[in-house]
């Protein structure tokens, strides 16, 4: 742990937080959990920390690809497809739950026996990651939130209640024509690269409809135990947020029991991983350090 803080300040003091290194080779491979389950992942790197990256509702892993070449010099990095997205699937599957899918990564760990987890989930995998946690209080060592939590504690006015209501039902009506219709409006700013958001687009309307549907109306059917689970966290939460929408601190300072640091990337749109990666990197070797201080 000592040999990577030094690693990870030294990087800090040359040339403004990147280290002129090779970048090691990046694996793609499948591993099955169960009879019934197969995760796709990439893999780089090694070292006695491990993160594993958890992508969001209707991407896949290879949104975190600048991640996994910045972080696999001093770490041992995963990236995996959730199920039903990318290429990872869960044969007979009919739900789509927020706790099925914690169960997935949990399962995934404990198959690889990956130790000193820090869990980095963006968006949906958030909730996920809470639950990860919980089940695995051994391995998981730091938990961080990506462009997430930001409406903890938040009572949705009627109004809002009404645009949700219609939503799921332009959803259920015709998933792959309404859910980037949707998406476009609320998902991205000015600032994010017309690549980037072409990618996501074209990422959302191609997901299963019934995947799609199901994975984020379990999300929102769960929003209110999203505090009860925090309240619950044995970790410090790290979130790396945009500012294009502000984070709720009241509700994080009310739930938090162990505390919570936000890093901000600035106005991007949801997903800054892709939209300013350097600076998306920079935020998490500063958590990272964090992390490593108190273990």
């Amino acid at each position: 742990m000592k040999k990577l803080i030094l690693a990870a300040a030294t990087c800090l003091l040359i040339a403004g937080g990147a280290c002129a290194q090779t970048p090691n080779p990046m694996k793609k491979e499948q591993v099955s959990i169960n009879d019934k389950v197969k995760i796709n992942y990439l893999q780089s790197g090694s070292g006695d920390t491990t993160l594993l990256f958890l992508h969001g509702w209707c991407i896949n892993s290879g949104y975190w690809k600048d991640q996994i070449t910045h972080f696999s010099n001093d770490y041992n990095v995963y990236a995996m497809d959730l199920p039903g997205f990318g290429k990872s699937t869960a044969e007979g599957r009919t739900e789509w739950t927020i706790k099925e899918y914690a169960d997935d990564v949990v399962g995934f760990i404990k198959k690889e026996k990956l130790k000193n987890v820090v869990v980095i989930g963006h968006s949906m995998s958030g909730d996920i990651m809470l639950h990860v946690a919980m089940d695995l209080p051994s391995e998981v060592i730091g938990l961080v939130g990506v462009d997430n939590f930001k409406f903890v504690g938040v009572e949705f006015s009627p109004e809002d209640m009404k645009y949700l209501e219609n939503y799921f039902k332009a959803l259920e009506s015709d998933f792959t024509k309404n859910a980037p219709a949707y998406s476009e409006k609320t998902l991205f700013q000015p600032s994010t690269p017309a690549e980037v958001k072409k990618a996501v687009m074209n990422d959302i309307a191609n997901t299963d409809p019934t995947i799609g549907y199901k994975s984020l109306k379990d999300l929102m059917q769960g929003f209110g135990s999203t505090a009860e689970l925090l309240q619950k966290l044995p970790l410090k939460l790290y979130l790396i947020n945009s500012t294009a929408e502000p984070t709720y601190v009241e509700g994080l300072e009310a739930n938090c029991k162990n505390g919570f640091q936000i890093e901000s990337v600035g106005a991007t749109g949801h997903y800054p991983m892709v939209e300013n990666p350097e600076l998306f990197n920079s935020a998490l070797d500063n958590i990272l350090l964090s992390i490593h201080q108190t273990h």
